[in-house]
C-alpha cells in the first residue's frame, strides 16, 4: 500500500495515544473486548476511524489478530498483530500486559523504525502518563517479542 497521510495520522493516533490511554483508564473493558471471541476489536476500531477520514479502508479482517499468553508469575498478556506498517512510528504489534487484579499494567508497541533505507523494528512502551520509552531493537517473531517484554517486565518487578 502506498503511503497515505490521512491513514498514517489516524493509525498513529490510535496506536500511540488512544489505545494506551484507554487501556490505562479502563483496563477491564479493554481486556474484555480483546478476549471476546470473534469480536475482532482492532479491525472494527481501525475501520471506523480510518473511514471517518474519508479514505477507503485498505485492510482486511485477517490483517488483525490477538492472542493471549501468561507469564510464569501469573501475569497475562495480549499480543495484537496489526497490518504491516507503511511508515516509521506505526506499529506492527501491540502487547498489553496486566496482572489479574489489574494493579500492574504495561503497554508495549513494536514500531517500524527506518534504518538506512529499509524498515527495522524497535520495542517501545508507553506509560500511564503517556511517556514513550524506547527499549531498542527486537526480534520480529511473537515468541522473541514476548521474551524481550518478559525481560523488561521481570526487571521492573524485582
Amino acid at each position: 500500500m502506498a503511503f497515505n497521510r490521512n491513514i498514517y495520522n489516524t493509525r498513529y493516533e490510535i496506536e500511540q495515544r488512544s489505545l494506551p490511554a484507554r487501556f490505562y483508564e479502563t483496563p477491564k473493558e479493554v481486556i474484555a473486548s480483546i478476549l471476546d471471541p470473534g469480536n475482532n476489536t482492532f479491525y472494527k476500531l481501525f475501520k471506523v476511524l480510518i473511514e471517518r477520514t474519508g479514505e477507503p479502508f485498505p485492510y482486511a479482517p485477517g490483517d488483525f489478530s490477538a492472542k493471549c499468553f501468561r507469564f510464569k508469575d501469573g501475569a497475562f498478556g495480549c499480543f495484537v498483530t496489526l497490518p504491516k506498517p507503511e511508515s516509521v512510528m506505526l506499529c506492527a504489534h501491540i502487547v498489553y500486559i496486566f496482572t489479574q487484579d489489574l494493579n500492574r499494567l504495561m503497554f508495549f508497541t513494536v514500531e517500524a523504525d527506518e534504518f538506512i533505507g529499509h524498515i527495522n523494528y524497535k520495542l517501545c512502551s508507553i506509560t500511564k502518563d503517556g511517556k514513550h520509552i524506547v527499549h531498542g531493537g527486537c526480534p520480529m517473531t511473537s515468541s522473541g517479542i514476548i521474551s524481550r517484554i518478559s525481560e523488561i517486565y521481570n526487571s521492573q518487578v524485582s
